[in-house]
């Protein structure tokens, strides 16, 4: 079933938790800024700046709020790189309204400011009490959310690839030792107990490799050429390997407004390819729930 995007082919009824509108409610807007949050430090107005570097440089924060008196109001921000003469209000940023959410922000949107900023303050009612950086993507909440949208994006490539290539046709755009690797794939589920049609042995990066060589699938996907597809896909793939072993920074090698750039777009795909699947699906349909209640 899972090839099929679980739509049955006969009724063409999609099974609830399978679309990328489920995912985005039941874990997406579940996880939120408040989860991912940082309590906001502050450095007084009148300290010198390069004492105030040093400080931040030993507890290596960035960035850190400034307040004139210790249990005053946050009135701004200052980076660690400014502070290299003068005293600390010398180099006062305002905290813009765009920089400042709730704490009730979900991670889809959390997602979209930070692909305009590299951090944003988390308040209310005039008083900012925390900060979320990009480097705060790297963990595990949002690291959940990301592997079940490329776990959603792989079964799409996979029916996208059933449907192009019928009868295992796909196996001819593939290297031998690509192939070898799949049927080898195969051979040690069925030793397990576990027996799957040889498509859904593939890895993601032979889906990806068959999705770039049809003209149909990546004008279907949205992708603009060959080449977009290509870099689109391998970027993908390089994020679920990422993920899927641990690594301690997803950006690896790509500045963090690219990868945030990246999951949008996989989004995108995915939302494409939901309304495509359904469609086809209702198309294809033969017959209703019969004699069942």
């Amino acid at each position: 079933m899972g090839y099929h995007l679980w739509t049955s082919p006969r009724t063409g009824y999609r099974r609830h938790g399978t679309r990328l509108c489920d995912l985005n409610e039941s874990l997406g807007q579940k996880i939120l800024v408040s989860a991912l949050a940082e309590p906001l430090r502050s450095a007084p107005a009148q300290a010198l700046a390069t004492q105030m570097a040093d400080e931040l440089r030993l507890l290596d924060f960035d960035v850190v709020g400034v307040k004139r008196v210790q249990r005053g109001r946050v009135v701004g921000y200052v980076r660690r790189e400014d502070l290299i003469s003068g005293i600390v209000a010398d180099h006062l940023r305002p905290i813009d309204a765009d920089l400042i959410v709730g704490s009730d922000l979900a991670v889809p949107a959390l997602l979209d400011r930070l692909s305009r900023h590299d951090m944003v303050f988390i308040g209310a009612s005039g008083t900012v009490t925390g900060i979320v950086t990009r480097a705060d993507l790297n963990k595990p909440l949002v690291r959940s959310y990301l592997f079940g949208l490329i776990s959603l994006l792989e079964f799409h490539l996979g029916y996208w690839v059933s449907v192009d290539y019928p009868d295992d046709t796909w196996k001819a755009k593939l290297t031998t030792a690509r192939l070898e690797a799949t049927q080898e794939r195969q051979r040690e589920r069925t030793r397990r107990g576990q027996p799957l049609p040889l498509l859904q042995c593939l890895e993601i990066g032979d889906k990806h490799t068959l999705i770039v060589k049809s003209a149909p699938l990546r004008a279907l996907l949205g992708f603009a050429s060959r080449n977009q597809a290509e870099d689109v896909l391998g970027d993908a793939e390089h994020l679920r390997n990422n993920l899927a072993h641990s690594q301690y920074d997803l950006v690896s090698g790509r500045s963090w407004s690219e990868l945030i750039t990246l999951v949008q777009r996989i989004e995108q795909i995915i939302g494409t390819s939901d309304l495509e699947v359904e469609r086809r699906a209702q198309q294809l349909a033969t017959i209703d729930l019969g004699a069942l209640w």
